[in-house]
């Protein structure tokens, strides 16, 4: 039965990450309020809690999250399940590690992903774990086993297409409410910033090296990291714990965001959501030419770089032209909130679900 807009959907969202996490934050419960609006409703179900999660992601020892995973792996196994009237999605994983006759579960209506699990667990903070966590071949049974799958990007897409044919193309979003055009702050340097983990930090390297050569002569830009674990020893750097919040002050203090990426298989599956964030918060970008991140920045909402010579181009260009900078700004601001937005997006996806109901 397909519904009408004026009759309500269902769907209970299972994974094993919490909202803390990007992925899911952006993905599900980011969606979430826009879908509700337009008569689905969604119940958000994760495998870790927020503080599981964090503990996960410190360093912590191998015992302490070994009792996180069995404590996560329990609930999984004595959770209630979905009513019989909701549509079940898996959301990547359904829980951190396999575990046979529950995941993955019988019914599986819709799967959402937007990393490129089909290779395994290739980072080496995952390696250790591979033969628990069997991504890859989850990621097949999820696929193959879905109604519909909605892939970050169709790189994703099309991998996910050998396995099943209905797969529809959504991109991470942003919520374009709350911010407007930035405004410089009152510090004389300029701020470079990134947005990212611990596990991702080592992508910073040439632009960490090009940032050292570009104050060579003297400190002219600091650079702001939040999530990384190291300041790589250069002088400028400053680190910050990730949270929501200091995401938001973060973005409110760069002059130009970064988003540097080495051009492999796993890279090439990101779907930009780190120029999405630089962009709604009207701040140009400096971006590897990997994956989405070309069309995102295109020729107008900032620069492109590929080695550590064109990092340190495009820093030296855009610290010498504030008005390129508020122009590139702007430009990637009005782009993402047209194209990238929930508002752009919800009527689709909720169109997708209710037909499935």
């Amino acid at each position: 039965m397909v519904h009408s807009v004026e009759s309500s959907t269902s769907i209970a969202a299972y994974s094993a990450y919490p909202d803390s996490a990007a992925s899911p934050r952006v993905r599900i419960t980011g969606f979430a309020p826009y879908l509700r609006d337009r008569g689905v409703d969604v119940d958000f179900r994760p495998s870790l809690t927020v503080p599981e999660y964090k503990l996960l992601e410190s360093m912590a020892s191998a015992r302490a999250k070994a009792s996180v995973l069995l404590r996560s792996t329990a609930r999984v196994a004595l959770r209630k399940p979905a009513g019989p009237d909701a549509l079940v999605m898996i959301h990547r994983l359904l829980m951190m590690f396999a575990l046979p006759g529950i995941d993955p579960p019988r019914r599986i209506d819709v799967y959402d992903f937007d990393d490129a699990l089909f290779l395994g667990s290739i980072l080496p903070v995952n390696r250790r774990f591979a033969w628990l966590k069997r991504e890859a071949e989850r990621w097949v049974r999820y696929v193959s086993s879905a109604r519909l799958v909605l892939a970050g990007n169709s790189y994703l897409a099309d991998r996910a297409y050998v396995w099943n044919k209905h797969v529809e193309v959504i991109p991470s979003c942003i919520d374009a409410r709350g911010h407007s055009a930035r405004a410089k702050g009152n510090s004389g340097l300029l701020t470079l910033g990134w947005i990212g983990s611990g596990s991702t930090s080592g992508y910073l390297k040439p632009a960490v090296q090009a940032f050292s050569d570009f104050n060579r002569n003297g400190l002219r830009a600091r650079l702001l990291l939040i999530g990384a674990h190291t300041d790589f020893g250069v002088p400028g750097v400053e680190t910050r714990p990730w949270s929501l919040l200091e995401e938001e002050r973060a973005l409110s203090e760069m002059d130009i965001g970064l988003m540097p990426l080495p051009d492999d298989p796993w890279t090439r599956g990101k779907c930009g959501y780190k120029l999405l964030r630089y962009f709604n918060a009207g701040v140009p970008a400096v971006a590897s030419p990997v994956g989405v991140n070309s069309e995102l920045v295109g020729a107008e909402r900032g620069l492109l770089a590929r080695t550590q010579k064109d990092w340190l181009a495009s820093f030296r260009y855009l610290a010498s032209d504030p008005l390129a900078r508020r122009e590139m700004g702007e430009r990637g601001q009005a782009f993402v909130r047209r194209w990238y937005s929930y508002e752009r997006w919800a009527p689709e996806v909720a169109r997708m679900l209710r037909a499935l109901a």
